[in-house]
């Protein structure tokens, strides 16, 4: 009998090391800039982009981070890659040093990030582009203040504006399949599509109206994640065109949500916030990140978990010692 028990205490103690080690532990990066995206080619390569031209990549899936060559010192919010080989930089000047020029502008690599070359958008002026959208046909969308919309032409290198009668903060968009997709803004803006891109129309919201809507996620068609202000997460099971509330325990402003599928997901935010989910957002529970920055971006690759923020912040998730019990009390979903 003493000989089983020993046996189970060690299992025990063998047990919650490993789970002990499921966390996010932050790496070093000899930065000190605002990161503000990170993008995955595939799981060995990746990127880090922020502020004052910071561009970071990884060639080993995240073990180490090398910064490149800077050409720029004005504020790279978003990095995209099509394939290996073509990428786009979402960036933003200095509002204190541009001049007449735009607000914001794009950076194209066709040589998997070598050279960048410097485009324009069409028309620009003073209205801040947050956020490129690409769907999975080729075709490229993107938005930002004031509800401005630019389309990326057949020559893939043009940038048109477009007419539409949208007027207010667009923030962030995802296509969940070949057609149907949704971007979401400022005052509980939610537009959805379900022709990929060609239309965009408002969708219906249960909850909070007026919260800020940061970040959106897909896992398929009907299953759909946006999050924002506040602590606010909304859910849609059909299509886009019904988002109801969820219960996220947190007061915290998120700016970001991930699901790797329909029960899996995660939304970071500021103060260091972490939230995690594992039964499609039904409750939500709050992780240790150790820092207090705020959080910008999450994406899994590779079976590790990459959160970038605030003052050169980067977080690694070992997935692969992803199986902590549920300690934390969950939150009951609000029904609408």
């Amino acid at each position: 009998m003493v000989k089983i028990y020993r046996i189970l205490l060690l299992l025990s103690v063998l047990f919650c090391f490993q789970t002990a080690n499921a966390e996010w532990v932050k790496q070093s990066t000899n930065s000190f800039s605002w990161f503000r995206d990170v993008f995955f080619v595939n799981d060995h390569k990746g990127w880090i982009a922020g502020t004052d031209g910071s561009l970071l990549t990884t060639n080993d899936g995240g073990v180490s981070w090398t910064a490149s060559r800077k050409f720029t010192l004005d504020a790279i919010v978003q990095i995209h890659f099509t394939d290996e080989m073509t990428g786009w930089l979402l960036c933003q000047r200095n509002i204190y040093a541009r001049g007449k020029d735009a607000a914001s502008y794009l950076r194209k690599t066709i040589d998997g990030g070598q050279t960048w070359e410097k485009i324009e958008f069409d028309s620009a002026g003073r209205e801040r582009v947050t956020r490129l959208l690409f769907n999975k046909q080729g075709s490229a969308t993107a938005f930002g203040e004031g509800g401005i919309f630019y389309k990326l032409q057949e020559d893939g290198r043009t940038w048109k504006r477009s007419i539409t009668a949208i007027h207010f903060l667009l923030l962030d968009g995802a296509y969940a399949d070949d057609t149907m997709g949704a971007i979401v803004g400022a005052g509980g803006s939610i537009l959805f599509t379900d022709n990929t891109g060609l239309t965009w129309d408002k969708a219906t919201i249960l909850g909070n109206t007026d919260a800020k809507i940061n970040a959106i996620a897909f896992a398929g068609p009907k299953a759909g994640w946006a999050v924002g202000s506040n602590g606010t997460i909304f859910h849609e099971t059909g299509g886009g065109r019904l988002w109801r509330q969820q219960e996220s325990g947190t007061t915290a402003n998120l700016n970001d949500v991930y699901f790797s599928n329909s029960s899996n997901g995660w939304a970071v935010g500021d103060d260091g916030t972490i939230i995690r989910t594992r039964n499609g957002g039904s409750t939500w529970m709050e992780m240790n990140s150790h820092i207090t920055h705020r959080l910008e971006k999450i994406v899994f690759a590779g079976g590790k978990g990459f959160a970038v923020g605030f003052g050169g912040t980067l977080l690694m998730y070992d997935a692969t010692l992803d199986n902590a019990p549920n300690t934390t009390k969950p939150v009951l979903e609000r029904r609408n």
